[in-house]
């Protein structure tokens, strides 16, 4: 098949591009012999390097550089005058044009899009061509959780600009020939302005294929909490354990360590206080070192639902995981081979205590659950369902793709 997929191909420095959905969906349509057109719109001032990488690996690209100060003011504008400042921030004439020409030259069997502030290229193609919809985790619910937890006058720019780009990304989805989210969770926002679009969950992977095991971890007793600093139910999770397990941990092992490591920044108030005594590592881009600094971790999941970072990269890691029975559901197993479950503090620090003085016992669990990621989480199994997804796709038609007769136009609330 000839896919053309539009996304953010250029990712912010600090998120790494092995890391994005799209690059692990695209390596496997590359493996199975498709031919790919890698298009986006980028603001990043230095992207020498990326775009050389992206073309070494994929080959065929479409891009365009919007300057990023100018196109700030321009987005301001915009939201002024009545639309989404995303979609327009993104907008390059250039980029129209030369996709124009593509398309006029190139019959694409299949259109994906991967980033809401592509959605305007993707409806501007003639509609015989078949659209794929990748909302992962719905672009506009971001800006709106912002509106939700903001201030004045912060919270109405916020939930403004999630309506008009929910309104494109509505749009999109009526398009589309089949959606995707990155969890149930996300699915049911999509079904919620869209509920007749043809929905698949398809969720993020995990790595495997990072550095693996350590043959020796640290001596000291180190427990590791990987969440989101960031979210309001994931912090009320580390302080509930910080607060309730902790203690309990400590009386038996009085030298235990908690890291609570997160890629976003420690949100506010500051949290300082309620976790006074653990160990806090924010912003961190990747985690996987220090995981592999400790011996346990642990996914205490009462409010969030977050089995991405709390378990799956910490089994990737080798590292054996207490957790809820909550994430023993999620994942579909049964306790005690893969995962430690525990509901009560005393159980759960009983749990971490057995794994902190049984070497061989952290190694088995540990080992099983590296295994469990392997076969079920992994990108490489992830990206295979997208690429089957992909293939089932067929155009209504069997037409080449002609470029739209009327330009898109703008979504009106």
């Amino acid at each position: 098949m000839n896919i053309l997929m539009l996304g953010r191909w250029v990712p912010p420095p600090r998120r790494p591009v092995r890391a994005m959905r799209e690059y692990q969906f695209a390596r496997q349509l590359l493996a199975r012999s498709h031919h790919l057109t890698l298009a986006f719109v980028t603001d990043n001032p230095d992207t020498a390097g990326s775009i050389s990488a992206l073309r070494s690996e994929f080959g065929d690209l479409e891009f365009a550089a919007v300057p990023r100060a100018w196109k700030s003011l321009t987005g301001a504008v915009s939201l002024a005058a009545g639309e989404s400042c995303t979609l327009s921030y993104f907008r390059s004439e250039a980029l129209r044009t030369r996709l124009g020409d593509r398309l006029r030259r190139t019959p694409y069997d299949l259109v994906c899009v991967s980033s809401s502030s592509m959605i305007q290229y993707a409806l501007a193609i003639d509609k015989t061509v078949p659209l794929v919809v990748d909302f992962a985790e719905v672009d506009s619910e971001w800006w709106l959780q912002r509106g939700v937890r903001g201030s004045f006058p912060s919270i109405r720019f916020f939930r403004t600009e999630a309506a008009r780009l929910r309104a494109a990304e509505a749009a999109a989805a009526r398009r589309a020939a089949r959606c995707l989210a990155a969890s149930p969770e996300a699915a049911e926002i999509v079904k919620r302005f869209a509920p007749d679009a043809p929905m698949s969950v398809i969720s993020n992977g995990v790595d495997v294929d990072s550095p693996g095991v350590p043959a020796t971890r640290s001596k000291v007793p180190t427990v590791v909490l990987n969440t989101s600093l960031a979210g309001e139910m994931e912090v009320r999770d580390a302080i509930e354990f910080h607060r309730t397990v902790m203690p309990l941990i400590r009386e038996r092992v009085p030298n235990a360590r908690l890291v609570i490591v997160s890629k976003e920044p420690a949100g506010h108030p500051p949290l300082g206080n309620a976790l006074a005594g653990a160990e806090l590592a924010a912003s961190v881009a990747d985690p996987t070192s220090l995981l592999h600094q400790a011996l346990v971790a642990v996914a205490p999941l009462h409010h969030s639902a977050d089995i991405q970072r709390s378990v799956l990269e910490a089994m990737a890691a080798g590292l054996p995981v207490v957790a809820t029975s909550g994430v023993r559901q999620r994942l579909g197993v049964g306790g005690g081979e893969e995962v430690l479950v525990a509901d009560e503090p005393k159980d759960f620090a009983r749990k971490v205590v057995q794994l902190l003085a049984d070497e061989v016992m952290r190694a088995e669990i540990g080992a099983r659950g590296r295994r469990l990621v392997a076969e079920r989480y992994s990108w490489s199994h992830m990206a295979a369902q997208f690429v089957h997804l992909v293939e089932g796709v067929k155009s209504p038609t069997g037409t080449a793709s002609r470029p739209a007769a009327e330009p898109l136009a703008r979504a009106q609330l």
